[in-house]
């Protein structure tokens, strides 16, 4: 930088001492020549504000959205095993840099965008890091519920209210857990997708479903109702964390084939 400022600096003062000797010496008037020392310096400002510049400011931005990427748990996997879709996520959160967001306010508005891929890797994971992610994702609800039953509502159906972002109404500790959630259960996904025991499934939720109706009564019912459709979203959201906790309390592998069991028919 300072090399290139002693080479322009010493341009420049070659630039007037030429037209300087030109004044005088030939029949070039001062205020031309005015306009020949400051002519370079116009066209060097207007390409360099323009275009350097604002070219340098979108290469930094991308540079910095791929860093953030390449820095968090979860995201980080989807450069080799979804590029697609990892350069869709740098491309937004290089728009969204450039809009004045922090990089972790970003990533959380942006998580919506990886609900289909781990939807699908929910059904290709082990029985290990399904359960997991799942009780990160109770743990989260619980919280959410905590501050306002209206945000769990929204974390479990952002198709029908908006989304959540986790990063801003969580705290570090719990996005940490999610985002290694994430992570693990992407990296133990990447084969074909499990088999699902329906038989059994119906057999370990009509189980379940008796002492939740005990607690909740014909107010159950609304789980099976469109989302949009339910009066009671506190409720919704107090039912699932039920519903999901009792799934969580069988052993792992009942508990898998029933998660996955519900994703499948959920889509």
């Amino acid at each position: 930088m300072t090399s290139t400022l002693l080479l322009t600096l010493a341009a420049f003062a070659l630039l007037a001492l030429i037209i300087a000797l030109l004044v005088r010496t030939t029949r070039l008037r001062l205020w031309q020549g005015l306009i020949l020392l400051l002519m370079p310096l116009l066209l060097a400002n207007l390409l360099w504000f323009s275009w350097l510049k604002p070219q340098q400011q979108r290469t930094a931005v991308a540079a910095q959205a791929e860093k953030s990427l390449n820095d968090t748990p979860g995201y980080r996997i989807l450069k080799t095993q979804e590029p697609a879709l990892w350069r869709l996520l740098q491309q937004e959160l290089a728009h969204r840099l450039r809009e004045g967001e922090k990089p972790p306010v970003a990533l959380g508005e942006m998580r919506g965008m990886l609900a289909d891929v781990v939807n699908q890797r929910l059904v290709r994971a082990s029985d290990a890091s399904v359960v997991h992610y799942i009780a990160v994702s109770v743990r989260e609800m619980q919280a959410l519920q905590r501050q306002d039953p209206q945000l769990c509502f929204r974390f479990l159906f952002p198709h029908v209210s908006g989304g959540v972002n986790l990063a801003s109404q969580l705290s570090p500790q719990l996005n940490l857990q999610d985002a290694d959630a994430m992570e693990q259960l992407l990296l133990d996904s990447t084969g074909a997708e499990r088999t699902v025991d329906m038989a059994e499934a119906r057999r370990t939720l009509q189980l379940l479903v008796a002492p939740l109706y005990a607690k909740w009564g014909d107010k159950l019912k609304q789980l099976n109702m469109p989302a949009d459709a339910a009066p009671d979203r506190a409720a919704m959201c107090a039912m699932s964390i039920d519903l999901y906790s009792a799934i969580l309390a069988l052993p792992e592998a009942q508990a898998a084939n029933l998660l996955r069991k519900m994703m499948t028919l959920s889509g």
